[in-house]
């Protein structure tokens, strides 16, 4: 029986406000636990999802593209590492474009199927905005280190929280049988597409690290509401 394609479209649609109204309540909430805890079921519905339709479905390793995103503002490398972090997470993959000599983030090139796309750039968006609101909490007396070094690090610290709260996520929702071979041919076409379409190369940062912001990056993570707020190409800069 041939799927029908409206029925997939209103499942989608049905799944991101879903998973909109789940963001909303952890903004909401004044509580970091039931904050916290409203993340963590609005990566268990993302994840139950995937487990659904590659039951269903399976993977169509020709659905996988990739999307252009600009990034603006400051700080935009360490940013990208939230990007990345929830990207990784549920099957897409992020590059990131400088302009030659520069360190800044230009672009994002988001890579993966379209529906895994659209909910990462929900988790992201909010997830991303939520750092830049932290970072106003960050005291930055408290080191030795320039306000700039501090602020990455707590960045960094940030997105290395989170991907540790969406990779035990992850891990918790045990997948056996077809599914579990649809999910990772999804995740091995994406690496794929990635290779082919993209001259992918790595570099060491050498960027210097705060230790003290590090760890206030990662307990602010670890408690981040995950704003409901819209995606967008105009997201601002952090504070100078």
């Amino acid at each position: 029986m041939t799927p029908d394609p409206n029925n997939d479209a209103s499942t989608d649609t049905s799944i991101i406000n879903r998973v909109r109204a789940l963001i909303a309540k952890a903004e909401s909430s004044p509580y970091p636990a039931e904050a916290d805890a409203f993340m963590a079921k609005a990566q268990a519905l993302i994840n139950q999802y995937a487990i659904d339709e590659a039951r269903l479905h399976g993977t169509d390793p020709t659905s996988i593209g990739h999307e252009q995103l600009p990034m603006t503002g400051s700080y935009s490398r360490e940013r990208a590492h939230v990007w990345g972090a929830v990207a990784q997470a549920n099957r897409c993959q992020v590059l990131t474009f400088s302009k030659p000599g520069s360190s800044a983030v230009m672009e994002l090139a988001l890579i993966g199927r379209p529906r895994d796309r659209e909910l990462v750039k929900v988790l992201a968006t909010s997830l991303e905005l939520q750092a830049m609101r932290r970072m106003a909490d960050l005291d930055l007396d408290r080191s030795w280190e320039t306000p700039v070094v501090q602020r990455r690090s707590f960045l960094r610290g940030f997105a290395g929280e989170v991907s540790t709260r969406l990779a035990r996520a992850k891990a918790d929702q045990h997948v056996f049988g077809s599914a579990a071979a649809a999910l990772e041919l999804a995740e091995v076409a994406v690496d794929n597409y990635m290779h082919d379409e993209f001259d992918v190369s790595t570099r060491r940062s050498q960027s210097r690290i705060d230790g003290a912001a590090y760890s206030r990056g990662r307990r602010a993570g670890a408690s981040a509401d995950v704003g409901a707020s819209r995606i967008g190409t105009n997201r601002g800069a952090l504070p100078r």
